[in-house]
This record gives C-alpha cells, sequence and structure tokens, in this order.
C-alpha cells in the first residue's frame, strides 16, 4: 500500500486487544456454548518497549535529542530571551529539517521491503540540510553550522537506530482464518500466524484478524469477523495483506474489477514526466563525459559497435529501440536473454553490467519518451509475445512506460523463466498500484545500494 498507511494500519490494530475482556461477545458459529466464546476487551496500551517505537513517541523523543539536546551544547546565550538572532535562527531551522527528515523517513518506510536504514536517512538528511543552509547562505542569515549540521548527525544516528530496533524487538501477532491459509502466508521475521480458532481457545493477544475472504467462510465465522470489526479489531483480506508485507500484488485472485485499481494518477504521471525531463537535461552535462569515457573502453576493449539497440515493448505495447553500452562479442550465437556467466559478455561488459553503467546510454530513450527512470523493465519484442500468451495479465505492465530501474528490478533482479517472470509481474502490479513519489524515491535509493553492491546483474 502507498504513503504511511501500511504502519498507520498496523499500529492501530497493535493497541487492540483480543481475549479476557466482556465488552464485546463474538460467536464463531450459529449455536456456540458459553465456555467457547470469543471475547474482546478495550483497547489496551501496549507493553514498554512497544510504546517506545511507536510514531508519536518516536517523533517526541527524536525531537528532543535530535534538536533539544545539541541546543545547552552549542548556544551561547539563552535562547529566546533577548533578541532574535543566530541561535535563535538555528533552532528554528533544526526543527523544520527534523521535521522534513522524519517525515521523509516515514514516508520511505511504508513500503514493504524499503528498511530505512543508515544510508537512506542520510541521503535525505544531506539533501535536506544543503538545501536549508543554501537557502540561509542566499539569505546572508546568520547561523551556527556546528548547531545546524549536529543535529543533522543525531537525527540519522536516531532514525537509524529506531528502524534497527522495529526490525528487531516488534514482532506482529495475527489470528489466520481459514487455518489452511497459514501455509500461504509470507515467512516474515516480525510476524507471527496464528490459527484463529486456537487463538479463540486460549484467548491470546493479536493484532489483526487475517481472513481469506475468497474462501467460503461459514455464516459463524463471518459474524465473528463482523463482531471483531466492530469491536475495533482489524479484520483484513488475506490478499492485501500478502501484498503488503511482500510488495508484490498476488495473480491468484486478480479479476478484472481489480484493474481500476493499478491506474496510477494521471496529475502524477505528468508532474512526472516534467521533472524526470528537467532533472535528466539539467544533469546532461555530467552524464556527457560519463558516456564519452564508457564508450572509449567498450570501443577499445573488443571490435564491433559501441552501442547495441534492440526492439523492446513499451507503453501500451508499443515497440521502440532501446538502446545500451555493447557488453557482448559481435556475431556469437545464443539465446536472445543473458545466462549466469554468459561467455558472450567482454571483459568490460562484465563490469559495466555489475555497475549498471551499460544502461546509461536509455537516458535519450527517456529524453524521446520510451522510457522513464522508473518503471517495469521492457521486455525484448521477441519475448514479449510468449510472456503474453502464457501469463495472465502480463501485458498489464505497459500501463505506464518502462523504466531504467523499477520495483521488480530491485526487489527481484534478473529473470527470465516463466516462475520468475510470474512473479517479476506481481512486483510490477504493486508498483503499478502503488505508484507514487514516494514509491519513486524508495525505488532510486535502493537502485544506488543495488549498484554499490553489485547485485542482480548478468
Amino acid at each position: 500500500m502507498s504513503g504511511g498507511s501500511r504502519s498507520s494500519s498496523a499500529d492501530t490494530a497493535s493497541n487492540s486487544t483480543w481475549g479476557g475482556g466482556a465488552q464485546s461477545v463474538i460467536t464463531a458459529g450459529v449455536d456456540v456454548s458459553s465456555d467457547e466464546q470469543l471475547t474482546i476487551s478495550m483497547p489496551r496500551m501496549r507493553s514498554a518497549p512497544q510504546r517506545f517505537i511507536e510514531t508519536w513517541v518516536d517523533a517526541v523523543l527524536g525531537f528532543l535529542f535530535c534538536v533539544v539536546l545539541p541546543i545547552p551544547l552549542y548556544a551561547n546565550d539563552e535562547p529566546f530571551v533577548g533578541p532574535f538572532d543566530a541561535s535563535e535562527l538555528t533552532i528554528v531551522a533544526t526543527v523544520v529539517a527534523y521535521a522534513i527528515i522524519w517525515y521523509c523517513g516515514r514516508r520511505l518506510d511504508a513500503f514493504p521491503g524499503a528498511g530505512i536504514n543508515a544510508a537512506q536517512v542520510a541521503t535525505v538528511a544531506v539533501i535536506t540540510y544543503a538545501l536549508i543552509a543554501t537557502f540561509l547562505l542566499l539569505m546572508r542569515l546568520d547561523y551556527s553550522r556546528v548547531q545546524l549540521f549536529g543535529s543533522g548527525f543525531l537525527s540519522v544516528l536516531w532514525m537509524a537506530v529506531i528502524a534497527q530496533l522495529r526490525a528487531r524487538h516488534l514482532v506482529r501477532n495475527y489470528a489466520v482464518t481459514p487455518h489452511a491459509a497459514i501455509a500461504a502466508m509470507p515467512r516474515l521475521p516480525t510476524c507471527r500466524w496464528l490459527d484463529f480458532d486456537d487463538v479463540r481457545r486460549r484467548g491470546l493477544r493479536v493484532d489483526a484478524i487475517v481472513a481469506d475472504l475468497s474462501a467460503d467462510l461459514e455464516e459463524g465465522r463471518l459474524a465473528a469477523l463482523a463482531d471483531a470489526a466492530i469491536a475495533g479489531l482489524p479484520v483484513l483480506d488475506r490478499r492485501y495483506v500478502v501484498e503488503t508485507m511482500t510488495g508484490r500484488t498476488p495473480l491468484s485472485g486478480l479479476s478484472p474489477n481489480e484493474f481500476g485499481s493499478l491506474l496510477p494518477s494521471r496529475q502524477y504521471l505528468v508532474v512526472r514526466r516534467a521533472l524526470e525531463l528537467g532533472l535528466t537535461v539539467l544533469f546532461l552535462p555530467l552524464f556527457l563525459p560519463m558516456l564519452g569515457v564508457v564508450a572509449l573502453i567498450v570501443r577499445l576493449d573488443s571490435p564491433g559497435p559501441v552501442f547495441f539497440l534492440q526492439t523492446r515493448i513499451g507503453r501500451r505495447g508499443r515497440s521502440f529501440r532501446m538502446v545500451k553500452f555493447r557488453t557482448m562479442f559481435v556475431d556469437v550465437p545464443g539465446p536472445s536473454f543473458t545466462t549466469s556467466a554468459d561467455p558472450r559478455i567482454t571483459r568490460s561488459g562484465r563490469f559495466l553490467r555489475l555497475c549498471r553503467l551499460d544502461e546509461l546510454p536509455q537516458l535519450f530513450n527517456i529524453l524521446k519518451g520510451d522510457m522513464s527512470w522508473v518503471g517495469p523493465r521492457p521486455e525484448a519484442a521477441s519475448l514479449e509475445k510468449g510472456y503474453v500468451r502464457d501469463i495472465e495479465h502480463f501485458a498489464l505492465r505497459g500501463i505506464v512506460r518502462p523504466g531504467v530501474t523499477g520495483w521488480a528490478q530491485i526487489n527481484q533482479g534478473y529473470a527470465h523463466e516463466a516462475d520468475a517472470m510470474r512473479s517479476k509481474l506481481e512486483y510490477d502490479l504493486y508498483y503499478l498500484k502503488h505508484c507514487s513519489l514516494w514509491l519513486d524515491l524508495v525505488i532510486i535509493l535502493r537502485t544506488f545500494a543495488v549498484v554499490f553492491r553489485g547485485t542482480g546483474a548478468r
């Protein structure tokens, strides 16, 4: 799901206690004896370690640590007592910077697998504090650089530590019905899937109920789910939970009724197109020397053209010529896809693929309008037909322009086998369903991490 809705729904669910109260009674069937009744108590506060990392506590304690703590260390006099000078201006600047970093961190952490870390927070912090410092410099305003950038360091440290605490110590319990659906739930260290009936008998505390609403649930169980929702305990559809926690929209059960949810906001696509054109033109002087150096390396490494052109399928099924740096020997027979340790790859080609530098010429495809920086990766025309024929809903990837990088690329990497392509399609459908500025930023930040690690390339 997009934005911060994942974390907010989970946090709301976490405040519910299932069992032990007498505010509402849920029956699991039409006729159930009193000793088999399911009770739900009023929401109650969780244990201290979990309260500590709740959103509002995180924000307040982070504010005290990142903004208030540096004041007595760096301030020359008592702030906000005399005239408004450099000390007060610096405090206001740190408040604004912290608010931006905290908000961006929460939004970026809302997507499955995003796992906000020190590198991502540092990137956001550097950009935020650099913009604020530039603004203060242009306005010729005096401020404490040590206090401002010291607060930035504390912000990165705080958010990285909180993210680690949340990932290691926050485990949520979910009651799943029917029992067979437990086997299909994702295996995650932060989730514990419990049987609905077992939870009912033992009066265990749960964060939410997960129900396979596509299954034929008996009338009594549907009534139990309705009573749980009325009592404030979230009841979630299994497909929604799987999608939220894995970043994949399951193909099983996908119906034409859901196709409308795969259409991104037209307004966002227009704004994004204008931004990526402007930024591509702006950074073109930086890209051109890199293109020249890589082109020279390719030309000297092996005989053949510098660029490799291939017909790919783009938006709405239209074909276009995608350009890349050549990374294979010319006129060497082989399959249309790249295999592991492919002997056709040149010496320089292995390095270019590892660092994704072979994709740089695609900025011309972006300027032309065939591609975007972020989107589903375009498939070769020779392979696309087979995928559309063999994999249901594969053509839906053509709703948006293909991208240089994408949600499937950073989560799965290279794929061409049928099962791997189905998984890749599920990632692409998730991207279409949740396409937004925040998801695009997550993809861009994680792409840099993938490039530095050199994973997923062939």
